[in-house]
């Protein structure tokens, strides 16, 4: 066949029918979407689809094809970064002070350390989890820090399904997500700067190190200062607007990926420097284009990716520990910690059950883990299925009586 009508065909089912099965199953009010996007990527995948009828898997996704639609994926991706970045308005930051602070640490803290206790038990009874390239600190550090994921463009949408974007809790999880966000990028711009081709020898090392401080840098002191003198001197159409976070966005994206951090990592750090007066035009015009058209092409891709094998060793063990230990350490770390500033319980809980979604940024932790060869194919999958269950209770939950009632008198 010929591949354009292959990756039509392609596109026309990864765009169309999570959104029209979400409409007609009715699910929209107990999961998010991209809960519906996630299962039926994995569905139509080598686990699923693929074992069912191995000739219609072939027929629909050539092997071929596949190249393509990673590089469409690898674009998804690059936008979601600098949506997720842009939504990282520090101003919207302001007045929270010391308390979001502190919870933003133990909602971060609390789930990272049962993650490094999880990879180091994983690690112990299951060497076959670790990639063969990666050692046995890169595992247990990967882990904890997927297990300390909170996925703040997911956490949006549940806001919206639950008409809470506007009260206290929505306000104020969506302030906690944006700093659990940007303190899981810096995590991950360290760990990468150790890790792999970077930590082959001293030397390069600290070369390295130092083109990455010169990064910073350059991006705080004279790229960013540089947006605002444009933002705040010259009037600008959206437009050109788009133009130019584009090409800033691909110019830190092309630094990043050069010093080893990963290409996302740029593109994230290059919308959070966006002026805030450009924020709102851009996200109005790029967030509906990247999520309901770009992103399901990389949750395709994903799930492609993805072998739920219940026979592999340590697979469901795995799936067990890491899902235990990322929503105990979630819910419970932020939970108390709130509840020491001295808000009510049922607030404290909303906060926690919120905060322990994972969504989308736990799938992009767990690609970039795995194209850095710090997972195996086995740990991937059980990441992306505890990403989907933690995702998938997030609105139960935030039903709850006790929980919807502080959130709708706060």
């Amino acid at each position: 066949m010929n591949s354009i009508f292959v990756f039509l065909s392609q596109a026309l089912l990864i765009v169309a029918v999570p959104p029209l099965l979400m409409n007609y199953l009715r699910v929209g009010a107990v999961v998010p979407l991209v809960v519906v996007q996630i299962v039926f990527g994995v569905v139509i995948g080598p686990s699923g689809l693929g074992r069912l009828s191995p000739e219609t898997y072939t027929a629909l996704f050539p092997p071929d094809s596949l190249t393509f639609l990673s590089h469409v994926s690898a674009i998804a991706l690059f936008f979601f970064a600098i949506v997720t970045g842009l939504h990282l308005d520090a101003t919207a930051l302001r007045g929270h002070g010391r308390k979001l602070g502190f919870i933003s640490t133990a909602s971060m803290l609390a789930p990272m350390s049962l993650g490094v206790l999880a990879g180091i038990a994983i690690s112990a009874r299951y060497p076959q989890a670790l990639d063969p390239h990666a050692s046995v600190a890169e595992f247990v550090a990967g882990i904890g820090i997927c297990c300390g994921v909170t996925a703040l463009p997911v956490l949006a949408a549940i806001l919206r399904e639950t008409n809470l974007t506007s009260r206290r809790l929505g306000q104020f999880s969506l302030a906690l997500a944006a700093v659990n966000d940007g303190m899981l990028w810096i995590l991950l711009a360290a760990f990468l700067s150790v890790t792999g081709a970077n930590a082959a020898n001293g030397g390069r090392l600290f070369i390295t190190s130092a083109l990455i401080v010169l990064y910073f840098v350059s991006i705080l002191f004279v790229v960013r200062p540089l947006l605002l003198v444009l933002a705040n001197r010259l009037r600008t159409s959206v437009d050109t607007q788009i133009l130019i976070a584009c090409a800033v966005a691909v110019a830190s994206a092309a630094a990043t990926d050069r010093l080893g951090l990963h290409y996302l990592l740029g593109a994230f750090i290059a919308g959070a420097i966006i002026p805030g007066a450009w924020r709102d035009a851009l996200l109005e015009r790029m967030q509906p284009v990247t999520v309901n058209v770009l992103t399901p092409f990389f949750f395709i891709s994903t799930g492609l990716r993805v072998l739920i094998d219940v026979d592999a060793p340590g697979f469901l063990q795995i799936t067990l520990i890491i899902t235990l230990c990322t929503a105990i350490g979630k819910i419970a770390g932020t939970t108390l910690a709130a509840r020491m500033t001295g808000e009510s319980w049922g607030f404290c809980l909303g906060l926690g059950f919120l905060a322990q979604a994972k969504g989308l940024m736990e799938l992009v932790v767990a690609t970039i883990l795995l194209d850095s060869h710090v997972i195996s194919r086995t740990v991937f999958s059980a990441l992306i299925l505890m990403a989907l269950i933690s995702t998938a209770f997030a609105m139960p939950l935030l039903r709850l009586k006790p929980v919807r009632g502080a959130a709708l008198s706060a």
